[in-house]
């Protein structure tokens, strides 16, 4: 009986243990997959203040850029306003000939003769009328000559 019992004690001892090993083996992996999820999220979170940090970086130099542009624009306008407004206009020679010279002295005189052709006036006694003195149109009465 003592070996009976002998046996029967290894067997459950054996079944108890199997049991132990099993769940400690469980717990271990637990704490290793639990491990191993802290790791890619302080690895996600390094990646993270990465891309802040360019972030931050490219709109940093975007704004200066900016800036720089504003600053040239405002010297553009001030330059443009001192040239344009504020200093008066020199005078060009209007003599400025595109055409050829022979060409250029025929359309002077031309417009030489036109401008004479125009000034020509007409001596006027009286103010015009704003009606003609005999009815015309289809106010006029018309003649009806009668067959004889």
């Amino acid at each position: 009986m003592d070996l009976t019992f002998a046996l029967a004690g290894l067997a459950v001892g054996l079944i108890v243990g199997a049991i132990l090993a099993r769940l400690y083996s469980l717990k271990q992996f637990n704490s290793h997959k639990l491990q191993q999820e802290l790791d890619a999220s302080r690895e996600q979170l390094s990646q993270y203040r990465q891309d802040v940090s360019q972030h931050l970086d490219v709109t940093n130099q975007l704004m200066t850029q900016l800036q720089d542009n504003y600053s040239r624009i405002a010297r553009h306008v001030q330059q443009s306003k001192m040239q344009l407004v504020e200093q008066p206009p020199t005078t060009k020679n209007s003599e400025l000939n595109y055409l050829s010279t022979d060409t250029a002295a025929h359309i002077k005189q031309s417009l030489h003769q036109i401008d004479e052709k125009r000034r020509v006036y007409s001596a006027v006694d009286e103010q015009p009328r704003d009606y003609s003195g005999e009815a015309s149109g289809l106010i006029k009465e018309r003649k009806v000559s009668k067959p004889e």
